[in-house]
Formats: structure tokens, C-alpha cells, sequence
């Protein structure tokens, strides 16, 4: 009791503030329309309740601001979403176009060759490189069941590829001419020299057993002579890079650049039919 009077005594102010401020809420909004109500204290609890009423309205104004503008946020990051999944599947389509664009315009001289060629073709696509093993391969999507047999020629629009070396049932391993195992009985465009090209394990190949004697430069065009049975005479191999001739060897060293660039090869053709062996030109 004694705390009750206490706290009393302390806040009395307070406590009369709010009962007056009561009093005067209620009389401002009780009672009927008939009754006359008080001039003054009407007057005073318009004044004292004025300014929570207005701050009241402010509060819910702006939670309703608020909320509105928490919606319109919602509402944007999900169109913002939207938007870019929309942007992402045009990209998508776009690469897709350029890529069969790409597509269209690598297979078109490719499939003009085929026509023009005397013999059988059969479109490949490369699936697999390796260029770094003990052997210089690509893997093609052809094999046995596409009648694929091993030793038959590959070629592309640039140039000779290389032979098959090894055959699945769906698929097939290619020996490049970059590859020391690969052999193609060649000869110079220029002067008809003869030689047997071979790969020397990296990105170019060496063209052997031309005699000393034989004119041959930088820049001299290097095709098949067709007499190895295997590729088709005057199939384009490459370019002479550069010659060396020592006094004490028979034969020049010779250094040929492929005609085919292989690491950005993609599509290539394999010759169905075996070429028959040519008979050597009368020099």
C-alpha cells in the first residue's frame, strides 16, 4: 500500500494528464447528437487529441508507403528474373544459330567435293583428338557398321588427313600424316620430284628421299602421287617450309607444313573404295 502511494505521489502529474485527457476523449465522442456538449472542453480535447490523430494518419501513410513499396520491389525482382531468363534463352538460341551457320558454311564445299569426286565418299565427324600419346590420332563417328575398314583413306576440302588405323563398330581411329607412321608416296607440284612423305610427330611432316640434285624451295606445293594404293593421285598435303642440303648426305632434308590445319578440323570424308595403285609419270 505504502508503494502504491509512493508511485502515486511521484507520477501525480502524469496520471492527471491522462485522466483529464480521457475525460475530454470521452465527452468529445460520446453521448447523443441532442446533448449539448461543453464549448471548452470540447475545444481542449480537439487540441489535445489533434496532434495524435495527425500523427497517427502520418504512421499509417507511411506503413502503407512502405508496404506498396515492398510490393513493387517483389514484384520487380520477379519481372527482373523473368527478364534475364528471357535474355539467357535468346543468348542460348543466338550460339545455337551461329553455330549451325558455322555448320552450314564448313559442309557446303565439303559436300561439293563429294560430288565432283570419282569415287565414294562417306561424311565423318571427328569426335576425339589426341595429339599427344605415342600416336597423332582423331576419332571419327564412323566404324564398321557404316562399312569403315581399316587402311582406307581420310581426306577433308584442305588436304589428306590420314588412313584408318583401327575399327569399332561405330567408330574408327585415323593415323594422321603427322604421325611417323603414316607414309604418303608424294611428289612437287613444280618439278615432279618424288618422295615419300612422313610425319615427324609434331605439327609438320618430312619429305624424304629426294635426291640432292632435285630442284626443290620454300614454298613448293607438295601433293600424293597415288602410288602407295592407298590415296588418290595430286590430293593436296602441303607446302615446303624449308630445305637443307649437306655435302656429305645423298638426300636433302625437307620440312612440309600440312595443307590441313588438324586442330581445328571437324568434319572430314572417308574414300569408301581402295585407290588403285598409279603408274610412275614419264620425266
Amino acid at each position: 500500500m505504502g508503494k502504491t502511494l509512493g508511485f502515486i505521489q511521484r507520477n501525480r502529474y502524469a496520471i492527471l494528464f491522462i485522466a483529464f485527457l480521457a475525460i475530454a476523449l470521452f465527452m468529445l465522442f460520446s453521448g447523443g447528437e441532442k446533448e449539448p456538449r461543453s464549448p471548452v472542453l470540447q475545444k481542449s480535447a480537439l487540441e489535445i487529441s489533434g496532434p495524435f490523430q495527425k500523427g497517427s494518419v502520418k504512421s499509417l501513410r507511411f506503413f502503407g508507403n512502405l508496404w506498396d513499396r515492398y510490393l513493387y520491389l517483389v514484384h520487380l525482382k520477379e519481372e527482373n528474373q523473368l527478364l534475364r531468363q528471357i535474355i539467357e534463352e535468346m543468348k542460348q538460341e543466338r550460339i545455337q544459330l551461329l553455330e549451325e551457320r558455322a555448320e552450314n558454311k564448313r559442309l557446303r564445299p565439303l559436300l561439293g567435293f563429294k560430288e565432283k569426286a570419282r569415287q565414294s565418299l562417306l561424311p565423318a565427324e571427328i569426335i576425339g583428338q589426341d595429339f599427344s600419346g605415342w600416336f597423332q590420332t582423331m576419332v571419327i563417328d564412323r566404324g564398321k557398321r557404316d562399312g569403315i575398314e581399316e587402311g582406307m583413306a581420310v581426306i577433308s576440302i584442305q588436304g589428306i588427313v590420314g588412313q584408318v588405323m583401327e575399327v569399332s563398330k561405330s567408330f574408327s581411329r585415323v593415323l594422321l600424316i603427322t604421325d611417323p607412321n603414316n607414309a604418303v608416296a608424294s611428289l612437287t607440284q613444280r618439278t615432279r620430284a618424288r618422295g615419300i612423305l612422313e610425319g615427324n610427330g609434331r605439327d609438320s611432316c618430312l619429305l624424304k628421299y629426294l635426291h640432292r640434285s632435285e630442284s626443290i624451295q620454300q614454298g613448293d606445293v607438295v601433293v600424293s602421287s597415288g602410288l602407295d594404293g592407298v590415296y588418290p593421285k595430286g590430293m593436296m598435303l602441303g607446302t615446303v617450309s624449308w630445305t637443307k642440303t649437306k655435302e656429305s648426305e645423298i638426300f636433302q632434308e625437307v620440312e612440309v607444313l600440312p595443307a590441313v590445319d588438324f586442330k581445328k578440323l571437324e568434319e572430314v570424308m572417308v574414300l569408301y573404295q581402295k585407290t588403285e595403285p598409279q603408274q610412275p609419270d614419264d620425266q
